[in-house]
């Protein structure tokens, strides 16, 4: 069994609150389910126009997105094509699930004791 020292430097590692800022803002949260549902790149124009909101917000909120490792950028001449960048959003969510995992004390939680 891992010490609680090294669970906490575990569980801090993949618990980076700019990245749990990022994911809770509506709005991204939006984008993100967009870019989910679509199997190649989008420009912020194709994304803004499916949300009630500005291109230029879209944009901002892309880079915040960008910025934590959420989505990819990729230029094509002078459009910027944005993705969901999910292997890397699903092994971050998976470790931190196992290092949530690992830290827990054993027995019932209250999820299973349907609390």
């Amino acid at each position: 069994m891992k010490s609680r020292t090294t669970c906490c430097r575990e569980l801090e590692r993949w618990l980076e609150p700019a990245t749990f800022k990022a994911l809770g803002e509506p709005s991204r949260a939006a984008l993100l389910m967009l870019l989910a549902g679509t199997p190649g790149p989008r420009t912020v124009g194709e994304l803004a126009a499916e949300l009630p909101i500005d291109l230029s917000v879209v944009s901002r909120h892309l880079k915040v997105l960008k910025d934590v490792g959420v989505v990819t950028a990729e230029r094509s001449g002078k459009e910027v094509r944005y993705r969901l960048a999910c292997g890397d959003l699903v092994h971050m969510l998976r470790n931190l699930a196992d290092a949530l995992e690992s830290c827990c004390p054993t027995g019932i939680t209250e999820l299973e004791a349907g609390r």
